[in-house]
């Protein structure tokens, strides 16, 4: 099953289509991205420029580039990661490093991190550099106002209809269906009742963490002209930001969307109200517009009208040797669910 979900203002699961393909190849991709397309220019949509999250998948460049021509391509850091793990780059030291680098908002902290991640070894650092697709959030077009560099959300969404893998296709998809129904439903009751300007509460969440680490910042300078400039400075580095703009030097502003803890500090240092220097992704309107249609229900299948059309039969599929899998089969980082840790306890002179 091929699924596209995106994220919406909350931060939570936007389903926006799914399909049965016999394989994962560049054939049955390019299949669910040309119908994906066509779904979209039925909502009257035709933008080019989309960015695609995903780890390197069979088939998956080529399909998006045929339907998709001017798309940004990010890559998940967590399966970048384990391609230099497998490569042999590994160890606690690399492990921050990358990360490190990955997570960098500005120019400055992800070339520091670059250079101290050559100094431990040249190979991943040469490696990273030729890597094609964006995965470093300085790299992230501060329009999107989207910093997710990992393909958790699609992590989120299988677990979830995990119990219905085991189901013949078509009550696959009606439990598929189902499911995305009833999140829908439950989110459009609550965009009813929001305000235009209402923050969204993952947003809030959000402006209130950065909120009280804005406390050890100080606007140590203002700048005159006709943009309102400031300098602040967080313990021993200073930060310009640039109010009109809602910029600052570290990235975070305009990579998230929302105000970092120097952009707060220079809001509350000129007594204005936090919420007006928010991308309206994060407000009531955008989440009223994302969830203004809600999926309809459906009567039951022995109620559907039939049609005079040829029966189509399962394909003949040979079974493979042995029970088939329900777990995940899990990557060689990930921690196995479940497992226990032996307690190695030495019993040496215990008489029984």
């Amino acid at each position: 099953m091929l699924t596209a979900v995106s994220i919406d203002a909350n931060n939570e699961i936007f389903f926006l289509a799914y399909g049965i393909v016999d394989t994962e190849s560049t054939e049955s991709w390019t299949y669910f991205f040309r119908n994906l397309r066509c779904l979209f220019a039925t909502e009257g949509c035709h933008k080019d420029d989309w960015t695609f999250i995903s780890d390197i998948m069979r088939g998956v460049d080529a399909a998006i580039h045929d339907f998709y021509p001017k798309e940004t391509r990010r890559i998940c850091c967590q399966h970048l990661y384990f391609n230099c793990k497998t490569a042999g780059w590994s160890g606690s030291t690399f492990h921050k490093l990358f990360w490190i680098a990955a997570d960098a908002y500005n120019e400055y902290v992800f070339e520091k991190a670059m250079t101290k991640i050559k100094e431990h070894d040249v190979a991943p650092e040469k490696y990273l550099r030729d890597v094609l697709e964006q995965w470093s959030k300085k790299m992230f077009d501060s329009k999107v106002c989207c910093d997710h560099n990992t393909t958790n959300i699609v992590e989120s969404f299988n677990s979830c209809t995990k119990a219905f893998r085991d189901m013949p296709m078509l009550t696959l998809l009606e439990a598929v269906r189902n499911w995305v129904m009833k999140r829908v439903g439950s989110r459009f009751d609550k965009a009813i009742n929001m305000e235009p300007d209402q923050l969204i509460e993952y947003a809030q969440n959000i402006l209130q963490s950065r909120s009280d680490d804005s406390r050890f910042c100080h606007v140590t300078l203002c700048g005159g002209g006709g943009e309102r400039e400031f300098e602040v400075r967080d313990r021993h580095v200073k930060f310009p930001i640039n109010q009109d703009l809602m910029t600052c030097g570290c990235g975070k502003w305009q990579g998230s969307g929302i105000p970092c803890k120097h952009g707060l500090r220079v809001i509350y240092h000129q007594r204005l109200e936090p919420t007006n220097f928010i991308s309206t992704y994060f407000k009531g309107a955008a989440y009223k517009a994302t969830y203004a249609r809600h999926i309809h229900p459906m009567a039951n299948p022995t109620h559907w009208p039939s049609f005079d059309v040829p029966q189509i039969l399962p394909t003949n599929v040979k079974r493979s040797a042995g029970r088939p899998t329900k777990q995940r089969r899990r990557a060689p980082h990930e921690a196995r669910k479940g497992k226990r840790h032996k307690n190695n306890w030495n019993f040496q002179g215990v008489e029984a």
